[in-house]
């Protein structure tokens, strides 16, 4: 906005260097209010798989992200603010990981990071966001040991010890087996689902009659198939991942073995390796905290606003982004005016109670970090898609 001057002809002459000086002056004190008034931005840093073959968790995540961001900013949940997203491809890689956490740490207006998909590239960066009192949020990482390396690590998701076990119930409790086999990838994660699985398994008086351990990436079930032939388990544990447990369902089928019960532990089974395993899924379990159903309005508006914007359905994914990005605008909205990266940290902590979220209901334990959550639902696959059946 430009200024105008109106001032009297019969005072020009002669005093041009009071004008200039009044100009000067005016102009001066509509500069305070203008600077006051002017928005201030903060940055969300973002790390995620967004290409590799982890992306079909890593674009609906960047996407619930964004989705979270431009409602914030929309409905001027911080009037004087707003918020930015600047996501990178973490391609899954650990050592990517890291150097992206070095560069945001760097940015002064980079007030958290949602970093990062799995639990072995989240925990590579850990140090890097300590030592530079950047809050780490991870959207979905779920090894049981991540808030427990530094004060600053954070997710948005539950642990393996709240998805995993009931899991187990539901095996024995409503599909009446206990010889269950169980397949685990090689990675921090795999080892922690593998664990409590069959902690609990055995508990509930099952039996573990075959455990196969495979590295990620691996396209060629056909021996592990042969192994759990052998062991003639009732029924099929996973902790795999999307395009793997695709393969795994293909290969499952040719060799005889598609009508043995299937549970998926969260990650294997999605509306991408559905699609990919073209069918052999069909009738597989699964354990979600997403329910599509739920007639919470903040479930339902998501669900309905994400749809409008990208074209495609919701999922769990997508849902953990929204939280993880909103539960981080929450926290800086309390701690305003002093938005830095320690009061947002402490406001996440401290202050973060029955927060009505996208996958649901969630608090943070002030003292552990830790996510706790009311409800834990089994979707199955029918007829190519993936729906919600029971509450366990």
């Amino acid at each position: 906005m430009k200024a105008k001057l109106h001032i009297p002809s019969s005072r020009i002459r002669g005093a041009r260097s009071v004008i200039a000086a009044a100009a000067l002056a005016v102009m001066a004190g509509w500069a305070a209010p203008q600077a006051q008034a002017q928005e201030k931005t903060f940055v969300i840093g973002c790390s995620l798989p967004l290409s590799g073959p982890l992306v079909g968790f890593g674009e609906p995540m960047k996407e619930g992200a964004q989705f979270a961001v431009d409602t914030y900013n929309e409905a001027k949940a911080l009037p004087e603010a707003k918020f930015v997203l600047q996501c990178y491809d973490s391609k899954a890689d650990p050592k990517e990981t890291i150097n992206i956490a070095e560069r945001l740490a760097d940015q002064a207006d980079v007030i958290a990071s949602i970093s990062d998909f799995s639990s072995t590239a989240t925990m590579a960066a850990a140090d890097t966001y300590e030592r530079a009192g950047l809050l780490q949020m991870t959207p979905s990482a779920s090894h049981p040991d991540l808030t427990k390396m530094n004060d600053w690590m954070f997710r948005a998701s539950e642990t393996v010890n709240v998805y995993v076990p009931p899991m187990a119930d539901f095996i024995i409790d409503k599909l009446g087996k206990k010889k269950v086999a169980v397949l685990q990838v090689q990675t921090d994660w795999g080892l922690a689902v593998a664990d409590a699985f069959t902690k609990q398994l055995e508990e509930r008086g099952g039996e573990l009659v075959q455990q196969s351990v495979y590295k990620e990436g691996t396209t060629d079930f056909r021996a592990i198939i042969t192994q759990l032939k052998r062991a003639q388990p009732e029924a099929i544990y996973l902790a795999m991942l999307e395009e793997e447990a695709a393969n795994f369902a293909k290969q499952l089928k040719q060799l005889g073995m598609g009508d043995i019960p299937v549970v998926d532990s969260a990650v294997g089974v999605t509306p991408r390796s559905v699609g990919l395993a073209g069918g052999a899924m069909e009738g597989w379990y699964l354990a979600t905290i997403f329910n599509p159903n739920n007639p919470d309005p903040n479930v339902q508006n998501f669900i309905k606003g994400f749809e409008a914007k990208y074209n495609r359905k919701a999922d769990v994914w997508s849902a953990y982004g929204f939280d993880a990005a909103t539960l981080i605008m929450q926290a800086a909205t309390r701690a305003w005016p002093d938005v830095t990266r320690e009061r947002v940290r402490d406001e996440l902590a401290n202050n973060t109670k029955d927060y009505k979220g996208a996958n649901g209901d969630l608090s943070i334990d002030p003292e552990t970090r830790e996510v706790s959550r009311q409800h834990i639902f089994v979707s199955q696959v029918k007829d190519g898609k993936i729906q919600t059946v029971a509450e366990n």
